[in-house]
């Protein structure tokens, strides 16, 4: 089968071949340069002969036009970035966001990667575009204080929320203008460890909600909702309009077999636990591949880590993941 084929057919539930699947890790020194990262990104899904691509940009693309100030020196050695300057730091900084042309600064610089990447490496492979929920650029804008302000003045945190998804709507829309096939729609905030269930959804859901919406009116098949970290409010963003849902499988409840018994049916981009990949241990990929393969009966399945392979990925054990993909027959 061709890939796009195959990722269609995966999203639909039918047999396919084999598993389409995808690699993603961080490309430092390189992300910040468009055309530089649309051409790595390009070189990365040939060596590894990907059925579809995930952007790979820097986490906080997101929050830079706004004022964040970023320091990016720790993924290299494994890390994250960080914000060293918030653009939020007292209530009254949410009244004072403003509407942003996404196709100018850190935005702009996105698009200008995303519709070189779609370019690069054509139209037989589809390309997620990584888009930031609301909620969770509201919590890297302001270094997480986003979480105390909505419990003392929510109203003002909602009023910097709008102007947040307004952006991200028009980033996404402007994405799948771009050749994108949907977003990969990262949801940091949709933790027990940030908000109760009522929390994420009266100041997550609606936001999340706003910007599919938007990717479905620009034409997007291919969206995927991300669920990052422990303790997932799995509940709360599974039923998402979406084609396929992704998140910390094997290391945060629930497992695929215990989503699909409780009749659960969207299809499950992921699978493939992203410490193992980062620390080369095959035999922890390899039961990863086989118990997906087997609690979700063989259909919609799409092969994918939980979530960024750390930096420096390791080439050997990305060429062996996909040799043993690609040898499976379903």
């Amino acid at each position: 089968m061709k890939k796009i084929e195959r990722v269609r057919a995966a999203l639909r539930g039918e047999r396919v071949d084999r598993p389409p699947y995808g690699f993603w890790t961080h490309l430092p020194g390189i992300d910040l340069d468009p055309l530089r990262l649309a051409e790595a990104t390009a070189l990365f899904c040939v060596r590894y002969d990907l059925d579809f691509v995930k952007s790979m940009p820097n986490g906080l693309y997101c929050v830079e036009d706004w004022g964040c100030i970023c320091d990016y020196g720790d993924i290299e050695r494994g890390g994250i970035a960080k914000v060293v300057q918030a653009a939020v730091n007292v209530l009254g900084d949410w009244d004072r966001l403003q509407h942003v042309d996404v196709t100018r600064g850190a935005f702009g610089r996105e698009l200008e990667h995303l519709a070189s990447l779609v370019e690069r490496v054509g139209a037989a492979v589809p390309v997620l575009a990584t888009v930031f929920s609301p909620l969770t650029i509201a919590g890297k804008l302001s270094n997480g204080l986003s979480r105390t302000h909505l419990d003392r003045d929510p109203d003002s945190v909602r009023r910097g929320l709008e102007v947040i998804t307004d952006v991200t709507c028009a980033f996404a829309r402007a994405a799948l203008e771009r050749g994108c096939a949907g977003v990969f729609l990262a949801v940091q905030e949709a933790t027990l460890d940030a908000y109760d269930e009522a929390g994420y959804r009266r100041f997550g859901v609606p936001y999340d909600r706003r910007v599919l919406e938007a990717t479905k009116a620009a034409g997007a098949w291919f969206d995927v909702v991300h669920m990052h970290g422990e303790d997932v409010l799995f509940d709360v963003v599974k039923d998402y309009d979406v084609a396929a849902l992704n998140w910390h499988i094997g290391e945060t409840p629930p497992s695929i077999a215990r989503y699909r018994e409780g009749g659960g049916k969207r299809p499950i981009l992921g699978g493939l636990q992203r410490g193992y990949m980062t620390r080369g241990d095959r035999k922890g990929i390899a039961a990863d591949i086989e118990l997906a393969m087997a609690q979700t009966g063989r259909h919609g399945l799409l092969l994918a880590p939980a979530c960024v392979i750390r930096h420096p990925v390791d080439p050997e054990t990305l060429l062996w993941t996909a040799d043993r993909i690609k040898a499976l027959r379903f």
